[in-house]
């Protein structure tokens, strides 16, 4: 962690300051003369020393600039940032939450050394939510969210019984630290690289906003989609094992605890959808063949299975639950631990992969291709509910009336 400095001294002592400067002027002087011989001695020897600051006394504010940089997160929140301050090991300090999403200027710090904690919203945000929890919320090591559950008790559901974690909102963390030196006299002490001209008149912090979420797409070929019901009527279910449960902030880890997450049927969506061009005995005139996607939060896998070279097939396990034209239902299953991939990951990344990198984009996909041609899901033909082929309806005939017929 980076670790900066604002260090105040007196506006009344200005003058003596000038003074104590030009002081401090000739004594550097006259001991570079002392030590000249010293020097020319062992010329070969100090070509690398490092760089020492040049040291200066500039009256003004003494303001703390917390920036925010999104290049990893993408785009600032809508409903505002949150801080947290952990001053030298002492109880937490809150702030309110704000819509400065580029930048905020405090000067109400005490002096001491800060550990500070900026997410993209407030705990009661996402606990409000019903699908998040955080723990150790007063410890800075140990802070951590948690995806919250829920149980499957309807016992004539095709998953009952099943305890799934609920999706995370999209949240984002920054871990950082600094330290306030401030002094009574409102005269401000700041250390200025001579060689970088990097002064400023106030002391800040960029915070990298790093997403703890990632978005998981699943992709599914499936011959016979034109036998299923359409995926926004239930047409297609699931679940996926295998996803970490949380992360911890201090670390940016997601965490090793693993859960499942439910493929709701609302969520899924129809892709792709052509005529097929399969000679299959199996595949009648009017089969088609599409794709069916849906796109899920997660904190993504757990810590130690990031890479693909840390995973085995069965590290995540895919169900996916159909629904017929007719209502009946057929299941189909996969080992999937090796077709996950996190985007930029074709199996050559090596294991001091970044921890807070894990947040790219999720995808896997079920096609020929990942489980071979037979594998891939096959509805049989199959009619509508009802008589026939199709579904008649007749409207309501009205109110019975009288009608003169001609003989």
């Amino acid at each position: 962690m980076k670790s900066r400095t604002i260090i105040g001294v007196s506006k009344k002592m200005q003058t003596a300051v000038r003074h104590l400067a030009t002081l401090r002027v000739l004594r550097n002087l006259i001991i570079a003369v002392a030590n000249i011989s010293l020097f020319t001695l062992h010329s070969s020897l100090l070509s690398s020393c490092d760089r020492e600051p040049l040291e200066l006394y500039k009256q003004g504010d003494s303001k703390f600039k917390i920036g925010y940089d999104w290049s990893k997160y993408g785009n600032p929140p809508e409903d505002g940032i949150y801080w947290m301050y952990f001053k030298n090991g002492d109880s937490l300090t809150k702030s309110d939450a704000t819509h400065n999403v580029d930048a905020e200027y405090r000067n109400d710090l005490e002096n001491g050394f800060y550990k500070m904690i900026v997410m993209t919203n407030t705990l009661s945000y996402y606990t409000d939510r019903q699908n998040m929890s955080f723990y150790y919320t007063d410890d800075f090591e140990k802070m951590m969210a948690v995806s919250r559950t829920e149980d499957i008790t309807d016992m004539n559901a095709w998953d009952a019984g099943r305890r799934y974690l609920k999706e995370p909102l999209q949240i984002g963390v920054s871990v950082d630290s600094f330290n306030v030196e401030r002094a009574s006299d409102e005269l401000i002490f700041y250390e200025y690289d001579k060689d970088d001209d990097t002064g400023t008149s106030e002391d800040s912090a960029i915070n990298v906003i790093y997403p703890m979420t990632t978005t998981l797409t699943i992709h599914v070929k499936v011959r016979g989609i034109n036998y299923l019901k359409h995926p926004s009527q239930g047409g297609v279910e699931g679940y996926i094992t295998g996803l970490a449960d949380g992360f911890y902030f201090s670390q940016k880890w997601r965490r090793s605890q693993v859960g499942d997450i439910k493929l709701k049927y609302g969520k899924w969506r129809l892709e792709e959808y052509e005529e097929s061009s399969s000679t299959r005995a199996d595949e009648p005139a009017g089969y088609k063949v599409g794709k069916v996607a849906i796109d899920i939060q997660t904190f993504g896998l757990p810590h130690g299975r990031e890479l693909l070279a840390q995973r085995t097939d069965k590290s995540n396990f895919l169900m996916l639950h159909f629904t017929r034209l007719n209502d009946e239902t057929i299941d189909f299953s996969y080992d999937v631990g090796k077709m996950i991939h996190y985007e930029g990951d074709d199996g050559t990344l090596e294991a001091t992969f970044d921890q807070a990198d894990v947040a790219l984009q999720l995808d896997l996909e079920i096609d020929a291709s990942t489980v071979g041609d037979d594998a891939v899901p096959t509805i049989p033909y199959t009619q509508p509910k009802g008589t026939g082929a199709f579904d008649a309806e007749v409207e309501d005939w009205g109110d019975d009336q009288n009608v003169d017929v001609p003989m």
